[in-house]
C-alpha cells in the first residue's frame, strides 16, 4: 500500500519546504510509520502565511476535495495560532487535534483553530491526543496519531479508536475575503461575481476591472475578476487577476483574510 501525505504549516514567512521545521516534521512522520510496520509515506510540504487558518483551511480542502487517491491519501496541517486562549498556557498547550473524512474517502487531520476546517463539507471530530506537551507538536506530538490514521485506511473513520467527539459549532468562512494568493500573484476569493463588477477594493485602494468567464479574457495588463483555477464540488472561487502581471502587488500584497468589495 501507497501512503500520500499532504504537509501544511505555517512556518515562517511563505519559506516554502526548506524550513528546518518541514524536514524534522517529515522525519518524525517516516519514524512513526516505521514504529506501525507501514510503507514510508510520499510526503509533500507546503507553507501558508503565519497563524493564517483561512489560507490553511483553503488549502487543505483544495487539496483534499480535489483527491482521487482515497484513504491512502492523508492532508495533515498545523497553524497554530493558540488564540483560543489568550492567557499564559501551561506546558505549551494548545488547540486540540481534530478529523475528518471527505466524501472522495481523503483523510483530514490538525489543529483545530480558527478556520482550519471551515472549508470543508464533512464532519469534523476531536482526536484523542494530548494538546500539550511541546512548543513543536506537530513534530512531537501529533505524528503518531497521523501514522495510526494511515494505519486505519479501509476501515470506516467511525471505527477508529483515537476518535472522539463529532466538533458541532464549527465556524463558516467569513465571505468576501482573500483566501489565497499565488505564485503569479492571482488573489483566490469566495467574493460573489453577480452581475458585472467594475471596481475591485482591497486595502482600501480601489482599482477598475472587468469580469469574465476566464481570467485571460481580457487584454495584457488588465485587472479582471472570474471564476478561477480553484474549487471543489462543481464551485469556482473568483479569482482576480492582472493578465500579464501581479493583482497582489497592484493591491500593496494583500493577505488572506483581508476583505474584498466587488462593486
Amino acid at each position: 500500500m501507497t501512503y500520500y501525505i499532504d504537509f501544511i504549516a505555517d512556518y515562517g514567512e511563505k519559506t516554502g519546504i526548506d524550513d528546518l521545521a518541514f524536514s524534522e516534521v517529515d522525519r518524525r512522520l517516516m519514524e512513526e510509520f516505521l514504529v506501525l510496520n507501514l510503507p514510508m509515506p510520499t510526503v509533500k510540504n507546503l507553507s501558508v502565511h503565519p497563524f493564517n487558518t483561512i489560507e490553511t483551511g483553503f488549502v487543505v480542502a483544495q487539496l483534499a476535495h480535489n483527491s482521487k487517491l482515497g484513504q491512502n491519501h492523508i492532508v495533515y496541517h498545523n497553524t497554530a495560532p493558540r488564540k483560543d486562549e489568550l492567557a499564559a498556557r501551561t506546558n505549551n498547550a494548545g488547540e486540540f487535534l481534530a478529523v475528518a473524512e471527505l466524501p472522495n474517502g481523503v483523510r483530514v487531520i490538525g489543529v483545530y483553530g480558527g478556520y482550519t476546517f471551515s472549508f470543508l463539507d464533512a464532519k469534523v471530530y476531536k482526536v484523542k491526543c494530548a494538546i500539550d506537551g511541546s512548543q513543536f507538536r506537530s513534530r512531537d506530538v501529533f505524528p503518531p496519531c497521523v501514522a495510526s490514521l494511515a494505519a486505519h485506511a479501509g476501515k470506516p473513520l467511525i471505527a477508529w479508536e483515537l476518535l472522539g467527539e463529532e466538533v458541532l459549532m464549527v465556524p463558516p468562512v467569513p465571505e468576501n475575503v482573500i483566501c489565497s494568493i499565488d505564485g503569479y500573484g492571482n488573489i483566490k476569493t469566495n467574493a460573489h461575481l453577480v452581475g458585472t463588477a467594475r471596481v475591485a477594493e482591497i486595502n482600501n485602494i480601489p482599482m477598475g476591472l472587468s469580469t469574465g468567464t476566464g481570467i485571460f479574457s481580457v487584454p495584457d495588463g488588465s485587472l479582471i475578476a472570474a471564476p478561477g483555477s480553484s474549487g471543489w464540488n462543481g464551485r469556482h472561487f473568483a479569482e482576480i487577476c492582472l493578465r500579464g502581471g501581479s493583482a497582489a502587488k497592484a493591491f500593496h500584497d494583500p493577505k488572506p483574510g483581508d476583505l474584498v468589495i466587488l462593486k
